[in-house]
């Protein structure tokens, strides 16, 4: 903790240090003697004027020729002759030197004639100083606004699959299952959510910025706060309410109406750019970090961003996002961006002794704290340079390394078990738990562009260990370590990755695209997405490990098997062919297959590795005044993998309660209403 304390103070230094350095710079003007004018001028255009050759009436007519040349009109008529030049010095003799203050010359006043050989500016003009003749910069707007409102209507049928939930006789590990409706009298569920996002950036000057997000009536179900809910006097039964009422935490909703998710803000210096507060985390592919919101690139079954190299982009159907309280510095070396960081992942119990509501409170102890140390390397090129680079039929390759360094020594485990965040002044040494958890978490990623071809990958580890795995206190008053309550050691294994592959053609109307994705897992029964939930060690059976690797839940890479039945890929791989066709201006199609296979036989509850086949079919539209709409269907057709085998777990079976079942198709339309700014 005082090492990260030393990084703070250490940031903060340098960016006042960088922030108000000033050079002073010193600008000499000389002045030069004026060229004299040649005889020519210019039009308009300024395109030299060539003297106009006299006519032949004019040469034969003395008046025609007066006309033409002022010579000759001079020598008829003297008052009309042009004023004479004034004469120059002699050769060698030094111009009568000009007082000169600006970058044009002084201005005659009416009590003084103008200096010989110069005239008076125009009228409308004046002398300038240099430092007001520096170029005007356009003004500076102090708000920015991005976002959107979005309402989403979904309809899944028979994503129960027509069957009941079963747990592992074993060791009780519970597999997969889609709750249903509550009753279990219906097999469909639906309604509709809404969410309206708030971006708002904040610039102070062209180097200081403050940039939120802000959620209001995020994801709320809409008829869910109804006026009868919870019940009144007035509103005694639900049917009776009039209309509904703002989402209020504790009273009838588990959310408030506004949420504020972000605020960070970003300096500017000479060497760099500092970033610090609570933020998005995306990187790669967003296997791992996956921003959710500005820097997600949605490459799933929906299509939800018009232009994916758009610097502004949302994902209209992400519902969770990474955010982290970071402190992180970026800085560029000879073409690739430097970026060290630290995460500020668990602090644990939090105290203010003077005032527990307004007061600052401060961490309550040290031992508790769940750090990460990240340091990320990439070269990685900007959209507008990538779209430069594809249009002169060049060749695009980034790539970078994100390195995570994770620990903890103590868990303040009653603490983090409890609901009532004024426990944190409560607790004691005897409320904690030993953990001594480290784990090493390299993220690799690249990706190959050259004309109408993407080829991109992530490929993620995570290598370390949880000491003791206690879910209770195990340290005694005296500061002791209880060993019959400390718990065992879990080791953790786990590896991830995906390649995608997309082609362009017909104009970038037609897109031909294919995706494999992998998640290590192990033979513990269940997929693991809930490791402890589902069991994935059991010390008395000899299992000391957790090995399946969890995709980001905001990685979408189906409509129905991974995202809502199973939670995200985990222990299995997926094949995912698809293609999209932009019929017209804004609107188009797009269609995935999506063949899935479990890794291990024994997790899944049917015994057997072949999990399904999905088919998702999109139709979206994009106007140009930013409005979204889109509609999805999706088709699960399960396999042998996602069967019931009954309460024996072994295919056949006589007795009721032993018979097999087969797992039915399941159904889901999709619908979204987007504007975005």
């Amino acid at each position: 903790m005082h090492l990260r304390l030393l990084v703070v103070a250490f940031a903060l230094s340098f960016c006042f240090s960088s922030a108000y350095a000033q050079t002073e710079s010193e600008e000499a003007t000389t002045s030069k003697d004026k060229a004299s004018e040649s005889g020519s001028k210019t039009d308009g255009d300024g395109e030299k004027k060539q003297p106009e050759q006299p006519t032949e009436k004019a040469k034969s007519d003395p008046a025609e020729k007066a006309k033409s040349d002022p010579a000759e009109k001079a020598k008829s008529d003297p008052a009309e002759a042009p004023p004479e030049a004034p004469a120059l010095p002699p050769v060698g003799q030094p111009k009568a030197p000009v007082e000169s203050t600006g970058l044009m010359p002084p201005t005659a006043t009416p009590d003084a004639p103008p200096a010989a050989g110069l005239q008076p500016p125009p009228p409308g003009f004046s002398e300038v100083s240099m430092e007001d003749a520096s170029p005007i910069m356009p003004p500076l707007n102090l708000l920015d606004l991005h976002g959107y409102m979005r309402l989403r209507g979904d309809l899944m049928d028979n994503l129960t699959l027509g069957l009941q939930p079963r747990t592992d006789s074993t060791r009780g590990a519970a597999y997969p299952q889609f709750p249903g409706s509550a009753t279990g009298r219906k097999e469909t569920v639906a309604g509709a959510n809404m969410r309206f996002r708030l971006e708002p950036t904040i610039n102070i000057s062209e180097d200081l910025r403050i940039m939120t997000q802000i959620d209001m009536l995020d994801n709320l179900v809409l008829g869910s706060t109804p006026d009868g809910y919870p019940k009144s006097m007035y509103y005694p039964l639900v049917a009776f309410s009039q209309g509904q009422n703002p989402p209020i935490s504790g009273f009838n909703s588990v959310k408030d109406s506004i949420l504020v998710k972000r605020v960070w803000g970003e300096v500017m210096t000479p060497v760099g750019l500092l970033r610090f507060g609570r933020m998005g985390s995306e990187w790669g592919l967003g296997l791992l970090a996956n921003d959710g919101g500005s820097a997600h690139v949605d490459r799933g079954p929906l299509v939800t961003q018009k232009d994916p190299f758009s610097p502004t982009g949302h994902c209209f159907d992400c519902d969770y996002g990474s955010t982290a309280d970071r402190i992180m510095f970026i800085t560029k070396v000879f073409g690739h961006y430097i970026v060290p960081m630290v995460d500020f992942t668990s602090e644990g119990p939090t105290y203010s002794p003077i005032n527990e509501l307004n007061g600052q409170p401060y961490d309550f102890e040290q031992l508790d704290d769940v750090t990460s140390w990240i340091l990320a390397v990439a070269k990685r090129d900007k959209p507008e340079d990538i779209k430069a680079a594809l249009a002169q039929d060049d060749y695009i390759l980034n790539y970078g390394l994100y390195f995570v360094f994770r620990n903890q020594a103590w868990d303040a485990i009653d603490f983090n078990n409890g609901q009532d965040p004024a426990d944190g002044a409560r607790q004691s040494i005897d409320d904690f738990a030993v953990r001594n958890m480290q784990a090493y978490i390299p993220d690799m990623w690249v990706r190959f562009m050259m004309g109408k071809l993407r080829i991109e990958a992530e490929l993620i580890m995570i290598i370390g260990k949880v000491g003791y795995d206690a879910q209770g206190s195990s340290i005694n008053a005296d500061g002791e370590l209880v060993s019959q309550l400390a718990g065992e050691s879990i080791d953790l294994l786990q590896w991830g990755g995906v390649v995608q592959a997309d082609y362009k053609m017909l104009n970038d109307q037609l897109t031909l695209g294919a995706e494999f994705g992998i998640a290590s897992g192990d033979d513990s029964p269940g997929f693991g997405v809930r490791p402890f939930e589902e069991k994935q060690f059991e010390h008395s059976l000899g299992d000391h490990s957790i090995n399946n690797f969890r995709f980001h839940p905001d990685y979408h890479v189906d409509m129905i098997l991974w995202r809502q039945i199973i939670g995200t890929v985990t222990d299995a791989f997926y094949l995912k062919p698809s293609v999209r066709y932009d019929i017209a201006e804004g609107f188009g199609a797009k269609l995935s297959a999506i063949y899935s296979q479990s890794l291990n036989a024994s997790s899944t509850r049917g015994k057997s590795t072949p999990l399904g086949l999905e088919f998702n079919a999109d139709f979206f539209y994009f106007s140009d005044d930013n409005f979204h709409a889109g509609l999805s269907y999706g088709i699960l057709i399960p396999f042998d993998g996602m069967m019931d085998l009954g309460d024996d777990e072994l295919p056949g079976g006589i007795p009721d309660n032993d018979q097999d079942r087969d797992a039915e198709i399941a159904h889901r339309f999709l619908g979204r209403l987007v504007l975005y700014f």
